[in-house]
């Protein structure tokens, strides 16, 4: 079997075990048509790599690498990240410009705090972001593809090819985990296209996170720092990670 086609049902079986928490060796065989064997050695290898964990009969995700729908991340350190969503619109551009909004819980609170807002064409994949946007005197381009109900945002090729045709002055990033991480990351592999091409089409980048998640991990290293031009987080994250922050990139803590 060719290494393309390892690779590809490993990245699939991780994107089951961090979107339904668990996977029987039994299913895997099933959906990918492979014996017990290969597939305890793909459990094997994902686990040496700190992926996913094995148990009897199967894998499981560690518990902060569960994929939770947006309502419900959005909930989680709301009071910071309310904070973080309101120091965001500092650095909107003065007398208006293009601006690039990910999907995440943060960045879409930050479109709830645009609702006086005007001047602005809007260029999102988010539902969420869509929604608030609407509400105010912005101009919004929504970059289209198929809908992920979990995330609430559209995805895929389409999405990213629509996104390459645009120039943004700035752009708003969300990340999961990225503890002992080279930069920004994702839990989600349909997310990493479009976060990809945000940045190679925006003159800033901003990135939207709470304190958080520089103390957990995540899967997939989406960027590196020196591709990132400021970070607003809040005043819980350790000392220590704010002056390595500060050494690649400009940190804004509130």
């Amino acid at each position: 079997m060719k290494a393309s086609e390892i690779m590809e049902r490993r990245n699939k079986i991780i994107a089951l075990v961090l979107t339904n928490g668990y996977l029987s060796t039994e299913e895997a065989c099933q959906l990918f048509q492979v014996s017990n064997e290969t597939i305890r050695q793909d459990f094997l290898k994902l686990e040496k790599q700190h992926i996913l964990k094995r148990s009897h009969g199967g894998a499981s995700a560690f518990e902060s690498d569960i994929v939770a729908p947006i309502a419900e991340r959005q909930s989680d350190n709301f009071n910071y990240k309310y904070l973080i969503a309101k120091k965001a619109l500092e650095y909107l551009p003065q007398g208006g410009g293009v601006v690039g909004m990910d999907m995440g819980s943060t960045v879409s609170l930050m479109a709830d705090l645009m609702e006086d807002t005007s001047g602005y064409l809007i260029i999102t994949s988010s539902h969420p972001v869509l929604q608030k946007i609407i509400r105010s005197k912005n101009r919004l381009y929504n970059l289209g593809g198929e809908y992920n109900p979990i995330d609430m945002a559209y995805q895929g090729e389409q999405t990213a090819s629509a996104l390459k045709k645009l120039s943004l002055d700035v752009t708003f990033i969300g990340t999961s985990g990225v503890m002992n991480r080279g930069g920004i990351c994702s839990r989600d592999f349909h997310d990493i296209n479009i976060k990809q091409a945000f940045i190679q089409q925006s003159k800033k980048i901003i990135i939207l996170t709470d304190s958080s998640k520089f103390t957990t991990t995540s899967l997939v290293e989406v960027a590196p720092w020196d591709q990132i031009h400021m970070i607003i987080t809040d005043s819980r994250i350790p000392e220590s990670i704010a002056e390595e922050m500060r050494a690649m990139v400009e940190l804004v803590i509130v």
